[in-house]
C-alpha cells in the first residue's frame, strides 16, 4: 500500500483506548489522509471526532467481561446488531471501491467490530503489557495484518500466540506530542526546590482509595509540595481529608482535572498514580519518576504488569494496594528522600531510555508500507 487515502479508526469506551487513537487520527490527517472514526456514545470519542472535524460512525457495542448475566446477554445482542449496522453503514459502499481501505483498531470491546470488516486490512494497536481478550481473539483468528505493541512485554506475549513474528511490531503507545519535550527540563528542575514536589494523579473520575490514602500518608512526611488531582466532583471530600490530617508543614494544592498534564509531569519530582498503559508510557517518555499503585481489580491484572515493566529496569516504584497501603507509601517515600540524588537521576534516565519515541510515525509508516 504505497499511498493511504482513507482510513477507519476503530476505538471507544475509555481514554486508554481513545487517546492513542486520537494521536493517530491527527497523524493521518496531517498526512492528508481522510479519517473516519467508528466508536460508541459511551466514551469521549464522539466529541474528539467532532473537534477533529471528521466523520463519526456510532455502533451499539457494550462491554462483556466482568458484567452480570443480563448485561452479558445485552452485550451479545449489541454485538450482532453491530454486525448488521456495520454492513449497512460501510460494506455496500465498499463493493465499488478498488483500493482497500485500512482499519486501525485500538483494543477493548469496541474492537469486536473489526470482525465485521471484510473489505480492507485490519491493524491493531494494543496498549497494555497483557493484551485484552478482544485483542488476543483478533490475533488468534489471523484477522489482523499487523499488531503494534505498546511494550516489549506486549510483543513477547503476541509472539507466543502467533506464528508470524514479522507482523508483531514494537511501536510504543501514541502519546501527546508535548510529552517528548519534557525530559531535559525535568532533569534541570529535579529536586531544585526546598520542597520535595509530589504529584498525585487520581484519574479524571477520581480514585476514592487514592484520594483517601494520600493525605493520610503524606501527612507523615515533612517538606512536601503536593499537587493532588482528585477527579471531578471530589474536591471538597479530598480537601476535608487533607484538613483532618493537619498537613501544616507541607504545601497542598487540590485540582479536580488537569488540562495540560504534561506541564505537571515536568514540575514533579515524584508522581504517585495508577498504572494504566498510557500513564506508564507518559511517565517513561517524560523521564519522570513514578510510584505506581496498580488498580487491584483491573482485567488480567494488566496494571500490575504495566508498572512492573518500569520497576524491572530500575525506573520506578511499585506499591500494591493492600490494607497497609498508607504504611507502604510512607516507607517508600521516606526511602526516596534518603536516597542519593545521583541514584534517583539514574532512575529517571532509565525511565526515559526505556520509552519508545514517536510511535505515531512508526505506525503510520508501517501501514503505508504494507
Amino acid at each position: 500500500m504505497s499511498e493511504i487515502k482513507k482510513i477507519y479508526i476503530l476505538s471507544g469506551g475509555t481514554g486508554g483506548h481513545v487517546y492513542p487513537a486520537k494521536v493517530m487520527a491527527e497523524k493521518f490527517l496531517s498526512e492528508g489522509v481522510e479519517v473516519i472514526w467508528i466508536g460508541t456514545s459511551r466514551g469521549p470519542e464522539k466529541k474528539i471526532a467532532e473537534n477533529l472535524k471528521i466523520k463519526f460512525i456510532k455502533i451499539p457495542l457494550s462491554g462483556f467481561r466482568g458484567k452480570s448475566f443480563l448485561s452479558k446477554f445485552k452485550a451479545l445482542i449489541a454485538f450482532f446488531l453491530t454486525g448488521i449496522y456495520f454492513l449497512i453503514k460501510i460494506w455496500p459502499f465498499k463493493i465499488f471501491v478498488k483500493n482497500e481501505i485500512p482499519l486501525l483498531a485500538f483494543g477493548g470491546y469496541v474492537s469486536l467490530a473489526a470482525f465485521f470488516y471484510f473489505k480492507g486490512p485490519v491493524y491493531l494497536q494494543e496498549q497494555n503489557t497483557i493484551p485484552g481478550s478482544v485483542s488476543r481473539l483478533l490475533v488468534s483468528t489471523k484477522k489482523v495484518k499487523k499488531v503494534f505493541c505498546g511494550f516489549k512485554q506486549t510483543q513477547k506475549y503476541f509472539n507466543k500466540i502467533s506464528n508470524e513474528e514479522d507482523k508483531i511490531i514494537l511501536s510504543g503507545n501514541p502519546l501527546n506530542l508535548n510529552i517528548y519535550n519534557l525530559y531535559e527540563d525535568s532533569k534541570k528542575n529535579f529536586l531544585k526546590d526546598n520542597f520535595f514536589k509530589v504529584l498525585v494523579l487520581g484519574g479524571s473520575q477520581g480514585s476514592r482509595s487514592l484520594n483517601s490514602a494520600m493525605p493520610k500518608a503524606l501527612s507523615k512526611i515533612e517538606n512536601l509540595w503536593i499537587k493532588h488531582q482528585c477527579g471531578r466532583g471530589n474536591f471538597e471530600e479530598t480537601q476535608t481529608i487533607y484538613k483532618e490530617n493537619l498537613i501544616q508543614k507541607n504545601r497542598v494544592e487540590i485540582i479536580e482535572y488537569l488540562e495540560n498534564i504534561h506541564e505537571y509531569y515536568g514540575w514533579a519530582d515524584i508522581i504517585i498514580c495508577r498504572s494504566g498503559a498510557l500513564t506508564v508510557s507518559e511517565i517513561a517518555c517524560s523521564g519522570s519518576l513514578g510510584i505506581f499503585i496498580p488498580l487491584p481489580w483491573a482485567v488480567d491484572n494488566h496494571q500490575f504488569f504495566n508498572a512492573k515493566s518500569l520497576k524491572d529496569v530500575n525506573a520506578g516504584f511499585l506499591v500494591e494496594e493492600t490494607k497497609n497501603l498508607e504504611e507502604d507509601l510512607i516507607l517508600v517515600l521516606e526511602n526516596i528522600k534518603k536516597t542519593e540524588v545521583t541514584k534517583l537521576e539514574l532512575m529517571k534516565e532509565n525511565s526515559y531510555r526505556s520509552s519508545l519515541k514517536h510511535p505515531e510515525k512508526i505506525i503510520y509508516e508501517e501501514i503505508k508500507r504494507t
